[in-house]
């Protein structure tokens, strides 16, 4: 299979290899961490406007999500604001997002000092060997 795929679609030929293999909804769970968006996987029923976490390929689904038309992904990112929907015959419990660490805090213009106060000294052409 082709390297451009996402790592839940790629298996190599006789099967999947030991912690390499995923299932639709780990997949989706991944998708969902590394995005910042809720996802969820095919079968699920879930209404609203979604796009595949591969192509961008958009739909505004109703029922079931399908594979991707065009490049046969299983997972989609919802795209709409508000709350993460709960898809048909789960609970909110099940179907919120996993517990997430906080993000580290990002600042512009901090001045960073030494320990010492001393200051950083930048010397060229060091070489370090083993």
């Amino acid at each position: 299979m082709s390297s451009a795929l996402p790592p839940q679609r790629r298996q190599p030929p006789g099967g999947a290899q030991p912690g390499r293999g995923m299932s639709p909804a780990q997949g989706a769970e991944q998708a969902e961490k590394r995005l910042g968006k809720p996802c969820f996987h095919v079968g699920q029923r879930v209404k609203g406007l979604f796009a595949c976490v591969t192509c961008q390929f958009r739909i505004r689904n109703r029922g079931a999500l399908p594979a991707c038309p065009d490049c046969g992904e299983i997972v989609w990112a919802y795209m709409e604001d508000g709350p993460r929907p709960v898809p048909e015959g789960e609970t909110p419990e099940a179907g919120a997002a996993p517990a997430e660490t906080a993000a580290p805090s990002v600042e512009e213009g901090v001045k960073l000092e030494s320990p010492s106060e001393a200051p950083v000294k930048v010397e060229e052409g060091v070489r370090l060997e083993p």
